[in-house]
C-alpha cells in the first residue's frame, strides 16, 4: 500500500461536480479520477448532462475507493460538492445529501449568504476561481484551480498526481496549455491551503488582507 493510500481513511470517498456547460466539469472529474488511479486507488468518473447547451448545467460523479467501485450510479450522498458557478446556489438543490463533516470547494469571489444556514458541520472553501483561471490560462475557466483546491483541503489525490493527470489528459492541446493549467492547479492548492483551516465567518477578512 502506497503512502495516499494508507491517507485514506475510508473505503470509498464520492464528489460530485456541479458547473455549466462549457465551464469544464466533466474534463475536471476526468482528471481527479486520473490523479485518484495514479496514486493507487480504483477510481471511476461520469457526467450527467440535462441540455448539452453552452452554459446548461451539468452535472459529474467521481468515485475513489481503495477495492474495485461497484456502483455506477448518480452520486446522492457526497462527500465533497465542487461548485463551479455560484448562480447555481440561487436555483439547484447543490448540497442536498451533502454528508455531515462534506466539503464544499466553491468558485466565488465572496462567501454565500444564507445557503443552508442551518448547517453548521460542513466545510467551506471559497476561491476565485473563474478570476484565477483568466490570469493563468486566458479564460475564466474554473475547473483545474478547484481540482487543486479540493487536493489541499481533503487529500484525497496528491498534487503530483494531479498534475500527471492533466500532462496526460491536455498533451494533444500543446505545451503551453499543459503548462498553464499546472500552474492553475498549483494555484488552487495554494489559495486552499491558505484558507484551510480559517474558520467560514473569518473568510473576507482573509481576502481582504490580501
Amino acid at each position: 500500500m502506497t503512502n495516499k493510500q494508507e491517507s485514506i481513511s475510508r473505503s470509498l470517498y464520492e464528489i460530485r461536480f456541479h458547473g455549466r456547460g462549457g465551464q469544464g466539469a466533466v474534463s475536471a472529474a476526468a482528471l481527479l479520477a486520473l490523479a485518484a488511479f495514479d496514486d493507487g486507488f480504483e477510481s471511476q468518473a461520469f457526467p450527467k448532462f440535462g441540455s448539452e447547451r453552452r452554459g446548461a448545467p451539468v452535472e459529474a460523479y467521481v468515485r475513489i475507493g481503495r477495492t474495485p467501485i461497484r456502483a455506477h450510479n448518480q452520486v446522492y450522498t457526497p462527500d465533497a460538492v465542487v461548485i463551479q458557478d455560484a448562480t447555481l446556489l440561487r436555483s439547484e438543490p447543490l448540497l442536498r445529501g451533502l454528508k455531515g463533516g462534506g466539503v464544499i470547494v466553491l468558485n466565488s469571489a465572496q462567501r454565500p449568504d444564507d445557503i443552508d444556514s442551518d448547517r453548521d458541520d460542513l466545510r467551506w472553501i471559497v476561491l476565485p476561481a473563474s478570476r484565477v483561471g483568466e490570469r493563468l490560462l486566458g479564460r475564466p475557466l474554473p475547473n483545474t484551480v478547484l481540482l487543486g483546491a479540493l487536493a489541499a483541503v481533503t487529500d484525497w489525490v496528491s498534487l503530483a498526481a494531479l498534475e500527471n493527470a492533466v500532462t496526460n489528459h491536455l498533451a494533444r492541446k500543446g505545451d503551453a496549455v499543459v503548462k498553464a493549467n499546472i500552474e492553475a492547479v498549483r494555484e488552487g492548492h495554494r489559495l486552499a491551503l491558505e484558507l484551510k483551516g480559517v474558520h467560514y465567518e473569518e473568510l473576507e477578512g482573509h481576502e481582504e488582507k490580501k
